[in-house]
């Protein structure tokens, strides 16, 4: 018969964690972390302090896990649009986890380790000072705007675009253009023209 593993902090915080990627940060309570380990809510207490304890510590975790990103591409531009794209991956997968960091006021800690990579990313094509400081905050906003705009769409009804007419009569632009622009818009192709847009602008 397998030994169980000893409870320890890391355990206790690897559950809540679990509890809060798979059900939200309204499902982790001490009793319910006390269940998905098969122990007593009082051992829960010896490792992790109460629940505001718990939630800093996983606070604390969250910039290590969630901004795990990865930065790839020979070229300024392309490492800064590889660590663009991981950082809005990593949020979206991690998005109750995001949540909890911003209730407690430590967003940057999710976006540290891409704001990082991107200023050297930056420093590598030659950008210094304010230009530097700009131009990594710019792409970091890109991101999480992008991410909070998402966010609130998937909570929302369907749009419909079937009735909405740009022009009244025959569109001054070509045919293919005007009628893709009558559809729903694809957000990832926006995101990806918007994101080498900026990267491209501000390299100039």
């Amino acid at each position: 018969m397998p030994v169980a593993e000893p409870l320890s902090r890391e355990r206790v915080l690897d559950a809540a964690m679990g509890i809060v990627e798979a059900d939200g940060i309204a499902a982790l309570s001490m009793r319910a972390l006390a269940a998905q380990l098969g122990v007593a809510v009082t051992a829960i207490y010896w490792h992790v302090g109460n629940k505001a304890e718990l939630l800093a510590a996983l606070v604390e975790r969250i910039g290590t896990d969630v901004g795990d990103i990865r930065t790839t591409g020979r070229t300024p531009e392309q490492r800064v649009a590889s660590t663009a794209r991981s950082l809005l991956q990593s949020i979206d997968d991690h998005g109750a986890l995001v949540g909890l960091a911003h209730q407690h006021g430590r967003l940057a800690l999710v976006f540290a380790p891409a704001r990082a990579a991107i200023a050297e990313a930056f420093s590598d094509a030659g950008l210094r000072g304010a230009a530097l400081v700009d131009a990594t905050n710019a792409v970091i906003q890109v991101v999480a705007a992008y991410s909070l705009t998402e966010s609130v769409m998937s909570r929302s009804p369907v749009q419909r675009t079937d009735a909405v007419r740009l022009w009244d009569g025959p569109p001054p632009i070509d045919a293919l253009a005007a009628k893709r622009l009558h559809q729903p818009v694809d957000t990832e192709r926006t995101f990806q023209a918007l994101l080498q847009a900026v990267i491209r602008g501000l390299l100039r």
